[in-house]
């Protein structure tokens, strides 16, 4: 059924209202000040100095994560996946990390972690944020799934892994 004169939509509204939707859904998943990436980068300043109470407070407390940490040779073999279950919150390995860092240091930050290529895939209240560490002999793969909770935007798993340069 054809559109009278008065009924007819205005298409430049139209296109324009969805520009403007379009442009604000995408500034609110870029803004670095709100939402799950500002919850990412203030956990990121935390460990870089080792605020242990902050950092934990960045993960919700049924989190799961797979660490970075590499076996010894002597333990290789079958992972036990149970073993990932069991933890919750902080990954251990990440906890050793933010005590050993300041060792002999005096003052923070005690490492620089600036996330490279930083992904962050957003749908309602969950946010897998995929980005690349640089280390001298490794690069560091991440991956931080965050969920918004009542408290805020809370790290429900973080994988992390790091891919060595064969190079060096």
């Amino acid at each position: 059924m054809p559109f009278s004169g008065a009924e007819k939509p205005n298409r430049r509204k139209v296109l324009s209202g969805a520009v403007i939707a379009t442009a604000a859904s995408s500034q609110a998943l870029a803004d670095p000040t709100s939402g799950p990436e500002k919850a990412l980068r203030d956990f990121l300043r935390a460990f870089e100095d080792c605020d242990l109470k902050a950092m934990e407070l960045a993960f919700a407390t049924d989190a799961t994560s797979f660490d970075r940490i590499v076996m010894a040779p002597e333990t290789r073999g079958p992972i036990d996946l149970r073993d990932y279950r069991r933890m919750r919150g902080m990954p251990p390995g990440m906890r050793k990390a933010a005590e050993e860092l300041p060792r002999g240091k005096t003052s923070p930050p005690y490492q620089s972690l600036e996330p490279r290529d930083l992904l962050i895939q957003k749908s309602a209240d969950v946010a897998v944020c995929t980005f690349h560490l640089e280390h001298p002999h490794a690069l560091g793969r991440r991956t931080v799934i965050l969920q918004r909770q009542s408290e805020g935007w809370k790290i429900i798993h973080i994988h992390a892994s790091n891919v060595e340069d064969a190079r060096l």
